[in-house]
């Protein structure tokens, strides 16, 4: 089948399924509603017949479902909040109840019809068609997947300073939350940040071209959505459901918050001064001066049917660099350029959303999200202001969901726009750069000075514009559509989901890497040079590369079934397939100056390349798509006992993530970018053995370069991709058992995943097949000087394996115990191959392909880690939180290691040292204690204030990100770097109305 009719068949398949679904009504989203489910009964004999409603308290929407043969019912699409429950049998009892429910669960509600028997029979049967009402939180324990959710009362009340909800996420078993000083990622399964995934209401996240695993996440000190806008979210830490995709890690799907019946709205504001952040291990100040402030508001337009909700949030941070010269001598050349400079950041959030309840059965949402930062930073030290970059950041979406309930399905609709624009530019890009530096004499002082950009000692100072711009942007329009039957019996109930999507996808590359001019000034103004601080001594430019601007069509199709065997026993099984027609670079041919490369060099007498790599499976004149990604997942759930009080469960299943499209366009890209090194002197001519251009002062612009440019020969490198690649997969299993008691709920739970078709550049041209990767033949040898000496080929049979014990003890917050709390212990290891550097740079120099490497814990194994958090109400109306992290610590590579497989280097062979925490000496390398004190007062009409201190790291632990790595030094395991924050205070309020 080729690829074009196979895009045709999914084409069709789509729109055919697109069609037939939407006929059945119209939507909501994946991932942002929740389902109750349950028997009715009448005493010990279940209710035949009747109806069942739903009522969201705080909307008055209504969700409606009836009661099966056999007692059963089931009320799909619901959002997490709290609902009256209404039971009407057929022979007219009933029965309210009131209950809460979280997102993404399937919470089971039993109810009695049976009149409460309060004396004698005659006075219950007076009472046949009186309504009880009672009120309860409902868990969920008959599910296979290993979830944890994140409550409103959580966002709101735990401590932390970036207000980026996603903090919250190292809630959950295996996920690990990391603050750096440019960005905080997320991770989890012992895998890095690209393999989660993000839902907000439904519309995928996902980062299609760069690293993150979050659009807007990567590089980045903002937050990805207003945390104020946020109702609660869930964190799927193994064996999600066939719904879901593009992650082969965890998932998190989170809600947002909607206007209710009553006009609701709160502002907040928090600051934080520089100096109340301690000093790193070093003695460096870090302190940055935060301020962050924004509200939200809410209401109905038409009570019971069409509520508003919008939201804004502000965030400024001031960082303070030091611009300072290393040698005093050069100080009246600079002086003007030195001192301290505000490197600020900045980011606004918006968001607002229509909710429309039409009428019973359908309910219409309409959202949009808009964010836009811009981080002014890499400068100080010898580095001028005028070095520094802005990274600007902006995400725009849109979501258009409707949901219709029929008679016995949910039919649930998603229209959305996503839009990610990553776009870091140099600062003052118009102005050229230039360098100051100390030569020094090729012959070690003697006479004869040779011009070689090896030949600098020292660089004084640095100043201009920086050299590189980036303009890399992801757009999608997607459309999707599930179809819930929930009225299905056959041996026990079943309760079908299935589902497509389709989304049509651009991604848009513009690397301006070189573009603006870098001159190199000789400081001393040496005679033997050229004379002058005016005149440069070299020149760097990069070539102009046309950008990437590559269409992606992705199709999607699912089908899951939850089958109630019994009240006991539940089976989940489900099955996806996913489709991208253009995911690596299906669409490129081959240039054929690279072929005529590789076949010169395949040809060569006494010369064969490796067997790993077949030139044949690299050149493309367009690839066909990876059409194999069926994956299959199944779950179970057995209650012990039916009370839903002791389950066992279980699960397993087949993921497939992506690639992102930044390694792919280095093929595209690489062979036809490079940098060009000009020479100047007075005169021209040769200096020194080399050929040298007459300074004129066009050429300080890159218009005034091109020519000289053009005329100056300059090699790329050659980067392939196999036209077979398939994406990275991961099957995952896990064993566990949930036990409640009373408001408590607890799990222990065993995990494994393995992880299959990871991502890597190696050396094509090696010198053998197991070493020697550097002297192979090279381009140049066979005619092609234009590529470099290395040829990459992108491998992807790198391999990782995790597994884990968690156990968690949930108790969640409520008024009338005052109190709440959760823990989490992850016992953990997660190995690979191949790449020392877990793809973080994407090269491996030390191996000829991963099957030759040895297998060594991923940078993301850390054997042991807490985490533990907890609010307790305290007297007046204060309130006080915490969050407890404590880990055995990441590893690091060790050198002149003699335990070594390659030559002196034990990938991730060393450990932290661990510290004392309380009464546990050396226990662990990582200890965080954060804590958050409100006191709230009533003002009037029923508003409040509230004050707010944040207290991060509060006992100032040293949590080291690096150290020294050779077992030569007498340093050996000395911190060279510390993870983020140091203790950190920050005030705060809030106003409620």
């Amino acid at each position: 089948m080729t690829r074009k009719s196979i895009q045709y068949l999914g084409a069709a398949s789509a729109l055919a399924m697109a069609v037939s679904l939407a006929c059945a009504g119209g939507a909501s989203a994946q991932g942002a509603t929740s389902t109750l489910r349950g028997t009715i009964y009448e005493g010990l004999a279940v209710e035949t017949g009747g109806s069942i409603t739903a009522t969201e308290v705080a909307t008055g929407y209504v969700s409606r479902g009836r009661i099966g043969d056999d007692g059963g019912y089931v009320l799909s699409g619901l959002r997490p909040g709290t609902y009256r429950i209404n039971v009407t049998t057929a022979d007219g009892q009933s029965v309210e109840d009131l209950i809460t429910i979280a997102l993404g669960q399937v919470a089971t509600l039993d109810l009695d019809v049976a009149p409460v028997v309060t004396g004698s029979s005659d006075a219950g049967a007076s009472e046949l068609d009186d309504v009880i009402v009672t009120g309860r939180r409902i868990f969920e324990v008959r599910t296979s997947e290993v979830a944890t959710n994140v409550s409103q009362t959580q966002i709101n009340n735990l401590p932390q300073i970036s207000r980026n909800f996603l903090n919250f996420a190292a809630l959950a078993p295996g996920v690990r939350v990391t603050e750096g000083e440019t960005e905080r990622t997320i991770s989890a399964g012992g895998q890095g940040a690209s393999a989660i995934n993000v839902f907000i209401d439904g519309q995928n996240q996902k980062s299609t071209i760069i690293d993150g695993g979050v659009g807007g996440q990567d590089d980045s000190r903002g937050n990805p959505f207003p945390q104020v806008a946020i109702q609660e979210f869930r964190v799927i830490s193994q064996n999600f459901k066939a719904e879901f995709e593009q992650a082969s890690s965890s998932i998190i799907t989170s809600v947002t918050r909607s206007g209710t019946n009553e006009l609701t709205g709160d502002a907040f504001i928090t600051y934080q001064d520089s100096d109340w952040t301690s000093e790193d291990y070093q003695g460096r100040e870090v302190g940055v001066e935060r301020l962050q402030y924004g509200g939200s508001v809410g209401g109905p337009i038409i009570e019971d049917r069409l509520h508003f909700f919008g939201a804004y949030e502000r965030k400024d941070e001031t960082r303070r660099n030091t611009v300072a010269l290393f040698r005093a001598a050069y100080a009246p050349l600079f002086g003007a350029d030195t001192g301290t400079f505000d490197a600020p950041f900045e980011e606004d959030l918006f968001f607002g959303k229509l909710s429309w309840s039409i009428d019973d059965r359908q309910r219409l949402d309409l959202s949009a999200t808009y964010r836009t930062e811009a981080d002014i930073r890499d400068f100080g030290g010898n580095n001028a202001y005028s070095r520094a970059n802005e990274i600007n950041t902006d995400v725009s979406s849109v979501v258009l969901r409707h949901q219709y309930q029929g008679d016995g399905f949910l039919n649930e609709a998603q229209f959305d726009i996503y839009e990610y624009n990553y776009n870091p530019t140099a600062l003052n890009f118009s102005d050229y750069g230039r360098s100051y530096v100390i030569f020094r004499d090729d012959n070690g002082g003697l006479p004869g000075f040779q011009y070689n950009v090896f030949n600098r000692e020292d660089t004084v100072f640095n100043t201009g514009g920086q050299s590189n711009n980036q303009d890399i942007r992801q757009r999608s329009f997607t459309f999707r559509d599930d179809l819930t039957f929930n009225d299905i019996e056959w041996n026990g109930q079943h309760t079908i989901k299935m589902g497509v999507k389709f989304s049509a996808q651009n991604m848009y590359v513009n690397k301006q890497f070189g573009r603006n001019p870098q001159f190199i000034f000789d400081v001393d103004a040496r005679p033997e040079i050229n004379g002058s601080r005016d005149i440069p001594v070299r020149v760097e430019l990069g070539t102009a590369v046309a950008p990437a601007d590559v269409d992606n069509n992705v199709f999607g199709l699912y089908i899951q079934d939850d089958w109630q065997i019994s009240s006991q026993l539940e089976v989940n099984l489900g099955l996806r397939w996913d489709y991208e027609d253009n995911a690596v670079n299906n669409d490129y041919s081959t240039p054929a100056a690279i072929r005529d490369t590789l076949n010169r060099i395949q040809a060569l007498p006494g010369y064969d390349f490796p067997s790993y790599f077949n030139p044949a499976d690299y050149i493309t004149d367009g690839r066909d798509a990876f059409t194999g990604a069926f994956q299959p997942r199944i779950g179970f759930s057995y209650d012990v006992f039916d009370d839903e009080r002791t389950v066992i469960f279980g699960g397993a299943g087949r993921y497939y993530d992506r690639v992102g499209f930044n390694f792919a366009f280095d093929e595209r890209f690489k062979p036809f970018q490079f940098n060009k090194e000009i020479f100047f002197s007075v005169a021209g001519g040769m200096r020194g053995g080399v050929n040298t251009v007459a300074w004129n002062s066009t050429y300080l612009t890159p218009a005034g370069l091109d020519p000289l440019l053009a005329a100056t020969p300059g090699s790329g490198e050659i980067f392939l991709i196999n036209n077979d690649m398939e994406p990275p997969r991961t099957d995952q299993f896990n064993l566990g058992i949930r036990q409640k008691f009373g408001d408590f709920q607890t799990a222990l739970t065993f995990a494994y995943g393995k992880t299959e078709n990871l991502f890597a550049w190696y050396i094509a041209n090696a010198g053998s097949e197991t070493g020697n990767r550097f002297s192979g033949p090279t381009p140049g040898s066979v005619g092609h000087p234009e590529f470099r000496n290395l040829i990459f080929f992108g491998n992807n049979d790198a391999e990782q394996t995790f597994k884990a014990m968690y156990l968690t003890i949930d108790k969640p917050f409520d008024t009338d115990s005052g109190w709440g709390m959760q823990f989490t212990y992850t016992l953990s290891e997660a190995e690979r191959n191949g790449s020392r550097d877990n793809g973080l740079t994407g090269f491996d120099f030390d191996y000829n392909r991963p099957g030759l490497s040895p297998t060594f814990p991923t940078n993301q194994d850390e054997r042991h880690r807490i985490v533990a958090s907890g609010i307790v109400a305290l007297p007046f109306d204060f309130r006080l939180s915490g969050i407890l992290t404590l880990g055995s610590g990441l590893p690091f590579h060790q050198y002149v290691c003699p335990r070594a497989s390659n030559p002196d280097i034990c990938w991730n062979g060393g450990r932290p040292d661990k510290e004392d925490f309380l009464f546990f000496p050396n226990s662990f390398a990582f200890r965080q204690v954060d804590l958050r004190l409100t006191k709230s007062f009533e003002v009037f009409n029923g508003q409040s204030v509230e004050l707010i201190l944040d207290a991060i790291n509060v006992f100032n632990f040293e949590n080291y990100s690096n150290f020294e790595q050779c077992l030569c030094s007498s340093e050996y395991r000395a911190p060279r770097g510390q993870f983020l924050p140091t203790r950190s205070f920050q005030i705060g309020m809030r106003y409620r109305w």
